[in-house]
């Protein structure tokens, strides 16, 4: 008989990623949502980013193409408060692998 070999394999399912595109006139005009390490973690309601698809739990993994993975908080607000005209998100939703059970 062969020598079998066990493989235990956990699945974790990965979040789809939306892609929301926003229209912000101006500077003047507030994006509406609040962000905390990536994640949307408030919203204006009926805010630009509301009436856009953006939801609390979204993660922001790209703005207008540059990806924000792992860049700091300080510069997310900066590419956010400078961002004017049609500004493109990809977002995922933000998933606590503290809940997923092994």
């Amino acid at each position: 008989m062969k020598n079998l070999t066990a493989v235990r394999l956990c699945l974790v399912s990965r979040p789809p990623v939306v892609e929301v595109l926003i229209r912000r006139p101006d500077k003047k005009y507030q994006l509406g949502f609040s962000v905390q390490n990536g994640v949307i973690c408030s919203l204006l309601r009926g805010g630009i980013a509301e009436r856009g698809g953006i939801r609390v739990g979204h993660r922001i993994i790209e703005i207008n193409g540059q990806s924000v993975v792992a860049v700091s908080h300080e510069k997310i607000v900066y590419m956010l408060s400078t961002s004017v005209g049609e500004v493109g998100f990809r977002l995922s939703y933000n998933l606590d692998l503290s809940t997923v059970l092994f």
